[in-house]
């Protein structure tokens, strides 16, 4: 990939969904070192994968201080950011990092994501933010060896683009020999979505959300195709999820003239 400037970032929050003790947001520390000298991480104190843009309501949100400028936060990703940024910072960040996820967040899977959740609270507030996600990353330092790598380059080439307001940069890493690895390559997230393998929980009517059953075919220039073939993927999300084309479609009902 070609050179990038090295100029600071500028104060960076971080924050993920896997929980403030995870391997992903460890190396991602490591990588905003590389970015700025003032870091803060506010994640949460546990796992909350899945928990997309939920904040917590009609109860207390705990943030404690666990060593220089790094909490854990007993609410969601979304609640880190919130209450992080309103209580915790004495000023804005300059950029958000959330991640690096366990797992790749692509095609329908950014609905649920607390990762993706947790920059787009930061993009609704004002903040420049990124979601990073490696591709089969667990708890094991050598399946985020592509992230690792790239990260920093990743990262500092977005912001030489520039992130429109309201836009939130989602990334994902291959895993792949990062010697292999192609470069970013823009994406649209792809649909995969067939359906939920439910399974019995531990007790009777109690269940619980299996792996997902997904599409093994990929649709060309998308996400995951990108991802088969040895690309970094980089898809902008925006805050606005209106179906645009249909509203010129969509006829007005003047209920005063009917009456």
């Amino acid at each position: 990939m070609a050179a990038i400037s090295n100029k600071p970032v500028g104060r960076i929050l971080i924050s993920n969904d896997d929980g403030v003790d995870s391997i992903g947001i460890t190396i991602l520390r490591e990588i905003a070192t590389a970015l700025s000298d003032d870091i803060w991480i506010i994640a949460p104190s546990e796992n909350r994968s899945g928990a997309s843009r939920s904040i917590t309501l009609r109860r207390d949100v705990v943030i404690e201080e666990i060593a220089p400028k790094t909490f854990r936060c007993s609410g969601t990703p979304s609640d880190c950011i919130i209450f992080g940024m309103a209580e915790i910072l004495d000023q804005a960040p300059d950029l958000v990092l959330t991640g690096i996820n366990h797992g790749m967040n692509v095609a329908d899977d950014i609905l649920y994501s607390g990762t993706v959740a947790g920059a787009m609270e930061a993009s609704l507030l004002g903040v420049p933010a990124i979601a990073l996600s490696q591709r089969h990353g667990r708890e094991d330092p050598v399946d985020y060896a592509a992230s690792r790598l790239y990260g920093e380059q990743v990262i500092r080439h977005i912001l030489e683009l520039g992130i429109p307001p309201r836009t939130v940069m989602n990334v994902n890493f291959p895993k792949t020999d990062p010697a292999r690895i192609k470069g970013v390559k823009p994406a649209y997230l792809d649909r995969h979505k067939l359906g939920d393998v439910v399974i019995n929980g531990g007790a009777p009517n109690h269940y619980r959300l299996g792996p997902l059953h997904s599409d093994p075919e990929t649709s060309d220039g998308s996400d995951r195709a990108l991802l088969n073939d040895g690309w970094i993927s980089l898809t902008p999300l925006m805050m606005d999820v209106t179906a645009h084309h249909l509203l010129d479609q969509l006829p007005i009902l003047d209920i005063a003239a009917a009456k």
